[in-house]
C-alpha cells in the first residue's frame, strides 16, 4: 500500500487554514475598500468638493465605473467567502483531529485523504502566501525560536510585498539555514569562474 501524501496532515491542516484566512481577510479588504470608494466617489458631495478643489466631475465619474467594473469583474466578495469556506473546512478538520487518533498509519491515511478532499475546491495557490503560512504554522507548532528558525522558510522582500498579486509558480524556497544571499552566489560563481579559468 502506498504511502499517504501528506505525513503531517495536522500541521498542513493548519498551514492551509492559516492561507486561506490571509487570503479572505485580503479580498474582504479590497471589497470593502472598493465599495468604500464606488460611494464616496458616486455622493453628490463629492462632486461639490471636486468643485472647489478644481478637480473635474469628469475624474470623479471615471472613478466610479472604474472602481465598480473592477469589483463587477473580480468579484472580490464572492471570492473572499470561497476562503472564509475554505478556512472553515481546515479548522472543522483540526477539531476532529484533536477529538481522534492522528499518530497512527491508518489515521494519517485518513486524515491525508481528507486533505486532498478540501484541496479538490482550492483555487491557484499564491506560492509565497503559501510559504508566509508555512512559517506562520512552524511558529505556533515549535515554541522554542532557534528550532523553528531551522525550519521557516526564506521568501524574497519583494515575494512578501506580492505574494496576494502573483503566483510566483517557478519558485522554490528554501529553509533559512539553506538560503544564500545574492552575493553568496555570485562569489561562488566567480570562484568556480577563476577555477576553470585556471584549469583551462
Amino acid at each position: 500500500m502506498a504511502e499517504p501524501s501528506f505525513t503531517n496532515p495536522a500541521f498542513d491542516a493548519l498551514r492551509n487554514a492559516i492561507y486561506h484566512t490571509e487570503r479572505r481577510n485580503f479580498f474582504d479588504l479590497l471589497n470593502k475598500g472598493l465599495n468604500f470608494l464606488v460611494v464616496l466617489l458616486g455622493a453628490g458631495v463629492a462632486a461639490k468638493a471636486a468643485s472647489h478643489a478644481n478637480f473635474g466631475e469628469y475624474w470623479l465619474e471615471f472613478g466610479v465605473v472604474f472602481f465598480a467594473t473592477a469589483q463587477l469583474v473580480f468579484d472580490f466578495g464572492s471570492r473572499a467567502r470561497t476562503h472564509e469556506f475554505l478556512q472553515k473546512r481546515y479548522y472543522e478538520m483540526l477539531s476532529d483531529m484533536d477529538e481522534s487518533d492522528t499518530d497512527s498509519k491508518e489515521a494519517i491515511r485518513k486524515w491525508s485523504a481528507k486533505l486532498w478532499q478540501i484541496a479538490a475546491d482550492e483555487p491557484l495557490p499564491m506560492r509565497a502566501l503559501d510559504a508566509l503560512a508555512y512559517n506562520k504554522a512552524i511558529d505556533a507548532t515549535i515554541s522554542d525560536p532557534n528550532e523553528a528558525m531551522n525550519y521557516r522558510l526564506y521568501v524574497p522582500w519583494h515575494h512578501r510585498r506580492l505574494r496576494h498579486f502573483f503566483a510566483f509558480q517557478a519558485a522554490r524556497y528554501h529553509r533559512l539555514p539553506e538560503h544564500r544571499t545574492l552575493f553568496v552566489r555570485f562569489s561562488n560563481w566567480v570562484h568556480r569562474i577563476r577555477g576553470s579559468n585556471r584549469h583551462g
